[in-house]
């Protein structure tokens, strides 16, 4: 099963935070604690205040200071760091602080925290550790004389345990939540980009690599309908001259191979906002938004010199020509009797010797 990385130092960092706060709100209990034992106990009032207060701070002091420097000068193992760090706070207050002598449980916590590691390793780490503070603190228990009884040792050895058992569990729970949520992540990201491969085949041409039919009505009818009412737009249908009699001659493969061409000549010579497709068999189709009629023109001219002057290797013999329909773009007109128009242009273009541009513009 996948683990989470180790040595996760943002977390690490809000752990020491924590250990901030707690080490304040101990110091702020602790004087309020003295007050009252002044209050009560006069006479036993600066041994309580020694053990409880100075001696305990004092520790917790030092071993904050110990804890920072050893996870800066030893990175690599600060999980490892945390846990020790967070057990022999706890086993400090459980020696110095005579309410929670007897609280061995509190030795259960380090091991809680060694689960937010999602990593095995660390609770094993700190349960072992975690038999060895608390046989550590029963010795120097016996030493003080404090009296201990077998249900206590029993006991908190049972709590320990259990509580390693409990995070192995929820650890392996969480680890097979991750699992799933991942793969339903990976399933989810291969999904979409299904959808957008199928998307792009739905609306692009295989072969040109041009958008297609399809994609030239629906961008055509959101420039109508959302261009500004004074902005130009044109129309070029073009169409490769003799296109029948290459796939006759030459075999229609090299009529593929010149639909390739001159889709990857429209993509180098036309700019960024002029937006070509194929629109079906040896026409193509491309609309000029925001520029003039000449500018248009000029662009048509240009685009006919690179088509003149491009040579196809398997038809030495054959001059690749096209002619080609242009026309504005009026809003008094429907867009079927504009494309009516354009074609019609494409037709004359034709009929007048071919290698041409006829273009129309709309009063």
């Amino acid at each position: 099963m996948e683990q989470l990385p180790a040595n996760d130092h943002i977390w690490n960092r809000k752990l020491i935070h924590i250990l901030w706060w707690i080490l304040f709100i101990y110091g702020v209990v602790a004087i309020l604690g003295f007050f009252f034992n002044l209050y009560d106990q006069p006479p036993q009032w600066f041994n309580r205040f020694l053990h409880v207060q100075i001696i305990t701070t004092c520790l917790q002091l030092i071993l904050m200071g110990a804890g920072y420097l050893a996870i800066h000068f030893l990175k690599r193992y600060s999980d490892f760091i945390m846990i020790t760090w967070t057990m022999t706070m706890v086993s400090i207050f459980i020696i110095c602080i005579p309410e929670l002598m007897s609280s061995y449980e509190l030795i259960s916590i380090p091991i809680i925290l060694a689960s937010t590691y999602f990593q095995k390793k660390y609770i094993i780490y700190a349960y072992s550790l975690g038999i060895i503070y608390l046989i550590s603190i029963l010795v120097c228990q016996v030493y003080q004389r404090y009296a201990l009884t077998p249900s206590d040792v029993i006991v908190s050895i049972t709590v320990i345990t259990l509580t390693a058992l409990v995070c192995f569990a929820i650890m392996n729970k969480g680890l097979v939540l991750i699992t799933e949520l991942k793969d339903s992540v990976v399933r989810e990201q291969d999904l979409l980009i299904r959808n957008v491969m199928i998307d792009r085949l739905s609306k692009v041409d295989a072969l040109t690599e041009l958008f297609n039919h399809r994609s030239f009505q629906e961008h055509t009818d959101h420039l109508i309908s959302h261009m500004p009412h004074d902005t130009p737009l044109e129309l070029a249908l073009i169409d490769i001259d003799n296109f029948k009699r290459i796939n006759d001659t030459y075999g229609h493969w090299v009529g593929d191979m010149v639909l390739k061409t001159i889709g990857s000549i429209l993509k180098d010579v036309l700019g960024p906002d002029d937006m070509s497709f194929r629109y079906g068999g040896e026409e193509f189709a491309v609309l000029f938004a925001g520029k003039s009629h000449e500018e248009v023109l000029h662009i048509c001219e240009k685009l006919m010199d690179v088509i003149r002057n491009t040579e196809i290797p398997e038809m030495p013999d054959q001059p690749l020509t096209m002619s080609i329909g242009l026309a504005s773009y009026n809003r008094n007109t429907m867009k079927k009797a504009w494309f009516q128009l354009v074609d019609e242009c494409l037709y004359t273009a034709k009929r007048n010797g071919k290698n041409r541009i006829h273009s129309h513009i709309s009063e």
